[in-house]
């Protein structure tokens, strides 16, 4: 990795392979793009965290079923809770991805690496 890179902070799970996978994976692409500081390690532990999440629960509400049987109310329908976590991670992750320019969106409204190096008359 490039100085920029940041390192793997303190207590990331260095025995979680998918972690370890999508860190490998994403960090250099944002470090090639210019996205990332040293400061960013926790920032993207953190989405990567609720990435795998949101992908836990929907792999578990792909697997199950959408609707389930309620016993504690006497065997009515409810929705699948891996919805819900599905959905919560998932918007968790794209807040952390918006602040690390992940998505075109986020980037079109950065500055251009030359403009944020530019005085500031107003400053």
């Amino acid at each position: 990795m490039s100085p920029s890179a940041p390192p793997r902070p303190p207590g990331f799970p260095e025995h979680d392979a998918e972690m370890v996978e999508l860190w490998e994976a994403i960090v250099p692409e944002l470090d090639r793009a210019g996205l990332l500081t040293r400061a960013d390690g926790p920032t993207v532990e953190l989405a990567l965290r609720h990435f795998l999440a949101a992908r836990k629960a929907g792999d578990a509400l792909q697997d199950g079923a959408v609707v389930l049987d309620d016993p504690a109310h006497g065997g009515t329908a409810k929705k699948n809770p891996a919805g819900a976590e599905m959905r919560s991670q998932s918007q968790l992750f794209l807040e952390y991805a918006k602040q690390l320019g992940m998505s075109f969106a986020a980037r079109a409204r950065m500055p251009a690496a030359e403009e944020a190096q530019e005085a500031n008359p107003f400053a």
